[in-house]
């Protein structure tokens, strides 16, 4: 059983082995981009996440599609001219650190990693790496956005939601 388990360790580590190694290449400083490790409590920031953002049917244990669970209004975009992750700095403040959640999935199995970081990073990561979906959340807890596995651009949260609405308007 100790060797199975190990084996999982090792899966689980290559989309965060893949952004360490960019990170590294880059020279990305920890202020503009760094995993949260155990001592950040990233496990007290998921279940905030869960419990500001999903429905009570949205179970921890099954980390998966969490936009299928949102309890705040929400609004999305598809089939954007461009891919939905180049639209995030319209949408995100510059100096803004956020929670970055990418999801990862090995076998049907899903695990989400943490990260914070500033918004023009996080693209830079996002177009080096590959993800399955991901989310970008306020510090604050204020809004989420996320990029599903359809490239749909999601928001929830009104000051996000009503962002994302105006940027519609502005490229029709």
């Amino acid at each position: 059983m100790v060797k199975k388990r190990h084996l999982l360790r090792k899966e689980w580590a290559s989309l965060r082995t893949e952004i360490a190694q960019i990170t590294e290449s880059k020279n990305i400083p920890e202020t503009e981009f760094r995993p949260l490790s155990i001592y950040d409590k990233w496990d007290k920031i998921e279940e905030k996440i869960y419990r500001s953002f999903c429905t009570s049917g949205y179970s921890s244990k099954k980390k998966r599609w969490l936009w299928i669970f949102f309890k705040l209004d929400t609004f999305s975009l598809s089939n954007l001219p461009e891919r939905p992750e180049n639209y995030l700095d319209k949408l995100i403040d510059e100096s803004e650190t956020v929670w970055y959640i990418v999801n990862e999935t090995i076998n049907e199995a899903n695990k989400f990693w943490f990260y914070e970081g500033k918004i023009k990073t996080i693209q830079m990561i996002i177009n080096e790496s590959w993800f399955d979906e991901l989310y970008l959340v306020s510090k604050k807890y204020e809004w989420l956005i996320c990029i599903n596995h359809h490239d749909s651009l999601i928001a929830t949260g009104e000051k996000m939601t009503t962002k994302l609405k105006l940027m519609e308007i502005k490229n029709q």
